[in-house]
C-alpha cells in the first residue's frame, strides 16, 4: 500500500513528505524548490540527468528546482522516503551569499554521508512534531542547511537558459502572472521572439518537456504550495486554471501520489486518510 503525508512545517518556507510507496511510480516532473530526500527503506529507481540512478537506505538524494527526473521503487517491496521541500526564499534569507544573482547548486544528486543523515532524520522528526515555532526549532533549520551546504553545495552564478529573446526565468515569471488564464502557444512564441514550432522545438530541448506539460507542472506546483500554506481546494484550484474540480483532483493525484483533500487536511492540522 502507498502511504504519503506532504504538509508544512512551521518554518516558512520548508516543507515535509513522509511516504511509503509500494507501487506508485512518478512521472517525469520538476519541483519549484529545492528537494531534499532521505530513503530510510527499500529502495529507488529514477532517471536524472540522462542517466538512471539507484537509491537505497542511507541515500541523501537532492533535487534543485527545474531539475526533471521520475522515480519509482526498485521491486515489489516498495521504499520508503522522508523529504525536505527548501523554498527560494527561505534559503536566501537563511544563507547570505545567495541573491537573485546567484543559486545553491549540490556537487552531486546524490550521496551517502550516515552522520548528516541521522541529523537530517531526526531534523526531519523534530520539524514534523507540530510543536509551535522557538528559537530552537529556527536553530535546527538553519544548522541543517549550514551542515548540507558546507558538505555538499557550493554557491554559483544562476543560469537560465535561453529560448529567443527570453530566458527561461521570464518565461516562467509570464507563466506565473497568468495561471489563471488560458495561455496560447501562440502568445510565448511571441514572448520569445519565435516560431510555435520554433519554440515548441526549442523548449523540449531546454527543459526536457513541451510546453504544455511543462506549464501543466508549473500549475500543480503552485497549487500544492497553497494547499499547504492553507488556502480551500476549490480556491487554489481556480487560482491556478483549473476549472474542473474532478480533473484537478486526478491530475494532482496522479502527479503527487496525494489528494487535494489530503494536503488540505494536513494544512489544517487534522488527520487524514493518506492511504493512495
Amino acid at each position: 500500500m502507498n502511504r504519503v503525508c506532504i504538509r508544512q512545517s512551521e518554518i516558512e518556507g520548508v516543507g515535509l513528505i513522509d511516504a511509503s510507496y509500494a507501487n506508485f511510480a512518478f512521472r517525469r516532473h520538476y519541483h519549484l524548490e529545492y528537494h531534499v530526500g532521505l530513503i530510510v527503506g527499500g529502495a529507488q529507481r529514477y532517471h536524472c540527468r540522462g542517466a538512471s540512478h539507484q537509491a537505497a537506505p542511507g541515500h541523501l538524494v537532492f533535487m534543485p528546482p527545474d531539475q526533471l527526473h521520475d522515480g519509482q521503487a526498485m521491486d515489489g517491496r516498495g521504499y520508503q522516503a522522508k523529504v525536505f521541500t527548501l523554498g527560494a526564499r527561505w534559503l536566501n534569507r537563511s544563507l547570505d551569499e545567495l541573491t537573485g544573482q546567484k543559486e545553491l547548486e549540490f556537487k552531486q544528486h546524490q550521496v551517502r554521508d550516515p552522520e548528516l543523515f541521522r541529523g537530517l532524520v531526526a531534523t526531519h522528526s523534530f520539524l514534523g512534531s507540530r510543536q509551535p515555532a522557538t528559537l530552537t526549532r529556527d536553530c535546527v533549520s538553519l544548522e541543517m542547511l549550514e551542515q548540507l551546504v558546507s558538505r555538499h553545495g557550493r554557491v554559483r552564478l544562476r543560469r537560465s537558459p535561453k529560448l529567443g529573446r527570453r530566458n527561461l526565468d521570464e518565461i516562467r515569471d509570464y507563466m506565473m502572472a497568468h495561471l489563471d488564464q488560458s495561455i496560447r502557444l501562440a502568445d510565448l512564441a511571441a514572448l520569445c521572439g519565435l516560431t510555435e514550432a520554433g519554440l515548441t522545438r526549442a523548449f523540449k530541448e531546454t527543459t526536457g518537456l513541451p510546453p504544455y506539460a511543462w506549464l501543466t507542472r508549473l500549475r500543480l506546483e503552485k497549487a500544492m504550495q497553497g494547499l499547504r500554506q492553507g488556502a480551500g481546494v476549490t480556491q487554489v484550484a481556480q487560482s491556478v486554471g483549473f476549472y474542473d474540480q474532478a480533473h484537478f483532483s486526478r491530475m494532482f493525484k496522479q502527479r503527487f501520489g496525494a489528494t487535494p483533500g489530503q494536503i488540505c487536511a494536513y494544512a489544517k492540522g487534522g488527520r487524514a486518510d493518506d492511504r493512495l
